[in-house]
């Protein structure tokens, strides 16, 4: 009996094992690659980003470059690694890292969104700030492949001066996984949604016109979450806005509600520490980027939900990256920003070592593409599809 338990154990590590690819492999003593960002596009391709270090460090130190891996069968195989945007060791081009990432729902078209230049954020300031800037892809239909722009738009005059005013001296978008509409269309897009780190705490920026040009959700003199850190949105089933900060242990939650979708008009909540709400996330890792994703689910037992979904490390520090979730059965259950931030009832684990940062796609064939970093080395880059079965421990099903 011992030895077919024993059997039955290697087989199903073997099994997880498989079915982790690592997209990007940091060798010791050579750079490293970091910050996961991943997207689905319209056509079923799978495009995963990482920052590639020469200069061993973030943007600001030395040159970063921006490099793609692409799958075009749910994750099974994966194309051979290429640049987006490789930086040039000097001035405003000197490294293009933090990348935030989204496909859109309608067109075969791809925005990246990512700090550049050559000053770190905490040297950056209102006169010399750290850049920010986009690039667009367009899918070719005669070969297949992705095309990216030559040259990225700079948006830091833009963001700095026209939306904030100059009120903040330092700013980057959240990296990983930038949030789209699924109700809100103006004009050709549907709209998108990047939340921002500033020394003052986060912002939220909206588009439509797919990153081209941006605005302020809410009041541009007041952070949403005025001690937030790394910062996601996520649309809420009501059409509303929900921003997830990092901080240490647990997260800050607020809630953005419209009054007038169409023209961006609405009001914030109070932010909330999920740390002091019933049920809330209380994990003990040290302050980490994470990735918050809301599907729409059946339940096993018959009828359908919401679920929201929300990883980061469970701790203690960087280590074993977790999958929290929760049921959003009614209005109820996100009224507010305490509401939402209160009773994440399950989790699982995805990783069992040291781990940091993550994030997630919905992938064509039903699965979650989950993409995150792991030990050894610092870090590798994995890629692991999960279905939400595994995740909610079969309460939940797409």
């Amino acid at each position: 009996m011992k030895k077919f338990l024993l059997a039955v154990f290697c087989l199903a590590v073997a099994v997880a094992t498989q079915a982790q690819t690592v997209l990007f492999h940091t060798v010791e003593g050579q750079p490293p690659y970091r910050i996961p960002a991943i997207a689905t596009a319209k056509n079923g391709d799978i495009i995963a980003l990482s920052d590639y270090r020469p200069c061993f460090n973030d943007i600001g130190y030395g040159r970063v470059d921006i490099m793609q891996r692409i799958s075009r069968d749910n994750g099974q195989t994966w194309d051979a690694m290429r640049p987006v945007l490789v930086g040039t060791g000097e001035g405003k081009t000197t490294g293009y890292g933090d990348a935030c990432f989204v496909a859109d729902r309608t067109h075969n078209e791809l925005l990246l969104t990512c700090a550049s230049g050559n000053l770190t954020y905490w040297n950056s300031t209102f006169a010399d700030p750290q850049r920010i800037v986009t690039i667009h892809a367009h899918l070719n239909k005669k070969t297949g492949e992705w095309v990216w722009d030559e040259k990225p738009q700079d948006h830091t005059l833009e963001i700095y001066h026209t939306l904030l005013g100059g009120e903040t001296p330092a700013l980057f978008m959240g990296s990983g996984r930038i949030c789209q509409s699924s109700r809100i269309k103006v004009g050709k897009y549907y709209r998108i949604y990047g939340a921002l780190c500033t020394h003052a705490g986060n912002f939220v920026l909206y588009s439509d016109d797919f990153g081209r040009s941006w605005k302020v959700l809410g009041d541009n003199r007041k952070v949403c979450v005025p001690k937030g850190d790394e910062p996601k949105c996520e649309e809420l089933p009501d059409g509303n806005v929900v921003i997830s900060s990092r901080k240490d242990g647990g997260r800050y939650f607020n809630i953005f509600r419209y009054t007038n979708p169409k023209t961006g008009e609405g009001t914030w909540d109070e932010a909330v520490d999920s740390r002091n709400c019933p049920g809330g996330i209380s994990n003990t890792g040290t302050p980490t980027d994470g990735e918050i994703m809301i599907l729409k689910v059946k339940k096993v037992q018959g009828g359908t939900s919401w679920l929201a979904l929300q990883s980061i490390p469970a701790g203690p520090k960087r280590n074993n990256v977790t999958i929290y979730y929760k049921e959003l059965a009614s209005p109820a259950d996100y009224a507010s920003a305490a509401a939402f931030a209160s009773d994440w009832t399950g989790s699982y684990q995805v990783s069992h070592t040291g781990s940091a940062y993550s994030t997630m796609t919905l992938q064509k064939d039903g699965r979650l593409g989950f993409y995150y970093e792991e030990e050894p080395q610092f870090y590798q880059m994995i890629y692991l599809p999960l279905t939400i079965e595994e995740i909610t421990k079969g309460e939940f099903k797409l």
